[in-house]
């Protein structure tokens, strides 16, 4: 939509002030890098570079090995294993603004493209997620490559389109396979193409077998790895089974109920860390959008109609398959929101105010975003300072832990650790250690009183440990005990 109020001038300064944003903050992110391996996941992604081995947990199923394979690449510049891995996060979702470019180029002017870019790559949460030694950041930067990949397809007639989907979702979920929800792409780019008349569905059924046999290669890599498929279907279906039905905090296994969980998942997770990136100034200026792309909200499901099923699709998944306790895990739904929204705004409303809302959220966004990745690169995290407060433990002392166990085994602490998961396995190795002096972290204690245990009595708190929940939302306190 041509903008007659935007002069040649504004429309230079506009440009320069988003290149600016994007250039600083893709140089901020590279001299502030996060090397710490602070949770059990990314542990279990920084070990994977000197011996890939699933079985290990080096990584955990289901291997990510596009993202180890670009780990490993960054590793032989960095000695640094952790930091190899943040760095090559950071390097292809800075790649990713030219998707998202061409994306907001399909419905508005150069400049508001530039700018609709410039103000969805800064959103902070979505920086501290891609600063961190985890495959979320390498996911989302082939999130958008895929999306655009359909978006264009969709529109064009030629036949090297239609492939190009097909390799990037097997990029996609070769690198995070809790993607799977985004395979919708592909059924709608077969619908619309079927409704149209392009494809047969003898075409169609050629295209969905080119596209297992994309995601066979780096399934028979693994397979290969683990040595066998017997060995690599067992451990599939175990963690499969751990995850829906154990530790991985879904709508079957947690306590929660599902109206707590989409509370939890729209104000919690998705409005306050993941779009508002906890900043009250973000949050006012975005419900701005939000009212104003309500308006146009038909405009936007004829015209965007991919965006809504791709996001609404992930939205359901990670309400009912996804752990609720970790913002991270939405971040896919925050990108397609930002983007239905700029566009839907900054397309259907002319007014100069807008624009300057726009600077105003970008600016907001370009000094919250250098705050938070100086924060993360630079705060101890809680596990972190754990491993440092062990040293000032007698040398025959003992620690019980959680998840905590698996960064302490990796910074090679001085005092025995173990991980302990019920109350009754832990007296009975308790016994073997009448003289030592006996800790716990407070998610054992936690793990104990939902066991129905009385500790009344039995433990006296002598240290918490504290960060920045933004960063770890589950393991940001850790309290240690000592049994008494």
């Amino acid at each position: 939509m041509k903008r007659k109020w935007i002069g040649f001038g504004f429309n230079n300064i506009l440009i320069l002030l988003s290149i600016a944003t994007i250039i600083l903050l893709l140089w901020y992110q590279l001299t502030h890098i996060n090397a710490f391996a602070a949770t059990w996941d990314q542990v279990d992604y920084s070990l994977a570079l000197d011996r890939f081995d699933i079985m290990a947990m080096q990584p955990h199923f289901p291997g990510y090995p596009y993202f180890i394979l670009g780990g490993l690449w960054i590793h032989q510049f960095i000695e640094d294993r952790t930091a190899s891995l943040t760095v090559f996060n950071i390097l292809f979702y800075g790649c990713a603004v030219f998707p998202i470019y061409w994306l907001a180029r399909v419905y508005v002017s150069k400049p508001l493209s530039i700018l609709i870019t410039a103000m969805i790559y800064s959103s902070p949460y979505v920086l501290v997620t891609v600063n961190q030694p985890m495959s979320e950041g390498a996911g989302l930067a082939a999130l958008w490559w895929y999306f655009w990949s359909i978006n264009r397809a969709v529109r064009k007639k030629d036949s090297l389109s239609d492939w190009i989907p097909l390799v990037l979702f097997s990029l996609l979920l070769g690198i995070r396979l809790s993607y799977l929800p985004f395979g919708i792409g592909l059924i709608y780019l077969f619908w619309k193409k079927w409704v149209e008349k392009e494809y047969s569905l003898k075409q169609i059924g050629v295209r969905i077998a080119a596209a297992l046999l994309f995601q066979l290669i780096w399934v028979f890599g693994l397979v290969v790895s683990e040595g066998s498929i017997q060995g690599f279907l067992k451990l599939s279906l175990a963690f499969t089974s751990g995850h829906f039905n154990d530790w991985g905090n879904t709508a079957v296994s947690s306590d929660q109920s599902i109206l707590d969980r989409v509370f939890t998942l729209i104000f919690d997770n998705l409005f306050w860390h993941g779009l508002s990136s906890l900043s009250f100034f973000i949050a006012a200026i975005l419900i701005v959008f939000m009212l104003l792309s309500a308006v146009h909200f038909r405009w936007g499901i004829k015209s965007l109609t991919l965006a809504y099923i791709m996001g609404g699709s992930y939205f359901i998944w990670a309400l009912l398959a996804q752990n609720a306790e970790k913002p991270r895990h939405i971040v896919p739904v925050v990108l397609f929101i930002l983007f239905i929204m700029f566009i839907t705004t900054l397309k259907k409303f002319s007014h100069p105010f807008l624009t300057f809302i726009s600077l105003g959220l970008l600016l907001s966004h370009l000094l919250l975003s250098a705050h938070m990745i100086d924060d993360q690169a630079n705060e101890m995290p809680a596990s972190y300072q754990l491993a440092e407060y062990t040293q000032k433990m007698d040398k025959n002392s003992i620690l019980y832990t959680w998840e905590e166990t698996r960064v302490l085994h990796y910074l090679n602490v001085p005092i025995q650790h173990k991980r302990v998961m019920t109350y009754e396995v832990f007296l009975h190795d308790m016994a073997y250690y009448q003289n030592n002096r006996i800790y716990l972290t407070d998610k054992v204690i936690e793990g104990f009183l939902k066991q129905g245990k009385d500790l009344t009595g039995k433990i006296k708190k002598v240290k918490t440990l504290q960060s920045n929940p933004v960063y770890d939302p589950v393991y940001h306190e850790i309290t240690v005990y000592e049994w008494k």
